[in-house]
């Protein structure tokens, strides 16, 4: 923690918290409960970047004054790099474990991935594609989705 901090400050960021996301009491209430538990040690500090980050995505003012509390050898944004690398490699290690008697399914999902990131594929159709390959896969699909950017689409049809 920057070491020019106070009490005083903490209480100040909280009440400026509250107050900027007053009309939502629900994310309000989160980001005191983690802050909690935080505190009395229930979550880890990997935990409490991640879940602030998504708490206050919307809110840049804010999280650079999370920033501020953090301590200076602190780098949240290669913290959530990393921890997005390793969901991203989880993910992969899932699918090929699933589809190991079918090979196919495996490698049409890297070539899916292959063409979202080097020819720029629309997200969409990205969704769509991995969507009606993983049919009857759904926990695969939604494991993916919780990898990819917040308001990704979902897949605009529903092959059930």
């Amino acid at each position: 923690m920057n070491k020019e901090l106070t009490l005083d400050d903490a209480v100040r960021y909280m009440k400026a918290v509250a107050e900027k996301l007053k009309g939502d009491q629900k994310t309000v209430d989160r980001f005191f409960h983690l802050m909690k538990d935080f505190n009395e040690s229930r979550v880890d500090a990997y935990e409490v970047f991640t879940d602030v980050h998504f708490l206050l995505k919307e809110h840049p003012d804010l999280l650079e004054g999370f920033n501020a509390f953090l301590p200076e050898d602190v780098d949240v944004l290669s913290i959530l790099r990393n921890k997005n690398h390793e969901e991203g490699v989880s993910i992969l290690l899932r699918v090929e474990w699933r589809f190991r008697d079918n090979k196919t399914v495996y490698h049409r999902f890297l070539d899916i991935l292959s063409q979202y990131r080097c020819y720029n594929k629309p997200i969409g159709q990205v969704c769509q594609e991995v969507k009606d390959l993983f049919h009857g896969h759904e926990d695969l699909f939604e494991a993916f989705m919780k990898y990819m950017p917040s308001g990704t689409p979902r897949g605009v049809e529903n092959k059930d």
